[in-house]
């Protein structure tokens, strides 16, 4: 490993801080909690494969009641709509409204632009690598998180 595993952890850190600070600046204008910008963003990016509240806390580690929370939120203010799922009517599927479109029409131009600094000096190649390697870490991360490796500490 050419980092210590601290190091290592910051810098994924580090990206996180700097995307989530980049979104609440640049949606600063409607007022959205932190977890409300969460939501927006990971519908955006991972609707209709992923598109419940139980997805959302999976994935993003947010707790039960802050997404519930948020959802509920989105929700009042026209930005969500709800759809049932006819063969399970327990499940839920969210979906950004009509509403939402200048806001997530704005969040594709920042997201396109964001990468395009955070990608620099960087080669197809390198960001080819990167890619695969990054997927293989977040599959080795699931295991540990469902219990199928050693526990982490």
């Amino acid at each position: 490993m050419l980092a210590s595993p601290g190091r290592f952890f910051e810098k994924f850190q580090k990206i996180d801080k700097m995307y989530r600070r980049f979104y609440q600046y640049e949606l600063a204008e409607y007022q959205f909690t932190p977890n409300e910008i969460a939501v927006i963003l990971f519908l955006h990016n991972n609707s209709p494969e992923l598109d419940t509240a139980t997805d959302i806390v999976r994935c993003k580690g947010i707790s039960k009641g802050l997404v519930a929370r948020s959802v509920d939120s989105l929700f009042a203010k026209g930005y969500l709509e709800t759809v049932r799922e006819p063969s399970d009517r327990r499940v839920v599927h969210l979906k950004l409204s009509e509403k939402s479109l200048p806001i997530t029409e704005r969040i594709s131009i920042k997201q396109k632009e964001m990468a395009q600094k955070i990608e620099r000096d960087i080669s197809q190649e390198e960001l080819r690598i990167t890619s695969e390697t990054l997927d293989k870490l977040l599959i080795n991360t699931e295991l540990l998180l469902k219990g199928r490796e050693n526990h982490a500490e």
